[in-house]
């Protein structure tokens, strides 16, 4: 049946245009997708497949995903966006290609770089209000993050629903420059980056 699908959305690229095929899926709580293959706007010239991990306390949601890929999001492609302290983590991984088909397969996301980067970060964490949060302590930066960042606003965190949260610790370098095109739904946010301090 999928062969069948792929064979009249080939067809009807040849009819509509040259515009590019790229596969679509979203499944949360695991870290594969499959789905069907869709002509992406004409504007388009890359496909996209990635995970979304987002965890608060013990809760982990985990979100896999495939799709045309935004073009004002093409900055972000094969960077990982990673942010932590010790209550909450957000990390978005993704890969970019640019010929019909490309993004199909198993997503593929880098081990994780748990060693420590030699810098630390101001944290703190709340789920409760998006006012500016008091830091609670410090937390160690490990692989590439050597960037603190302070978050505060209403958002949707992957497997969560709209609230607001106010959080600081440490994050990936280029973080605040590419937060609005791999973050998850954000409202209005206050988004501050600054180089995080030795340890």
């Amino acid at each position: 049946m999928r062969a069948i699908f792929a064979a009249v959305v080939m067809l009807q690229a040849l009819i509509t245009g040259d515009c590019l095929l790229c596969e679509k899926c979203l499944s949360t709580g695991t870290t594969q997708c499959s789905g069907i293959f869709k002509q992406c706007p004409p504007d388009v010239t890359h496909c996209v497949k990635g995970l979304k991990n987002g965890t608060v306390g013990d809760n982990v949601a985990v979100i896999a995903f495939k799709d045309c890929l935004n073009p004002s999001a093409q900055a972000s492609c094969g960077r990982e966006f990673y942010f932590q302290n010790s209550l909450f983590s957000l990390r978005i991984s993704t890969t970019c290609c640019d010929s019909d088909f490309c993004n199909g397969g198993d997503v593929e996301v880098p081990a994780l770089d748990r060693t420590p980067s030699g810098y630390k970060c101001d944290e703190c964490f709340s789920d409760q209000s998006s006012d500016p949060c008091t830091p609670t302590g410090e937390v160690q930066c490990t692989g590439e993050q050597n960037t603190c960042n302070s978050f505060s606003r209403k958002a949707v965190i992957p497997g969560d629903t709209l609230k607001s949260y106010s959080l600081k610790g440490c994050a990936t370098p280029d973080y605040c420059e590419i937060f609005d095109q791999m973050a998850p739904q954000v409202y209005g946010h206050e988004l501050l980056c600054e180089h995080a301090k030795r340890l």
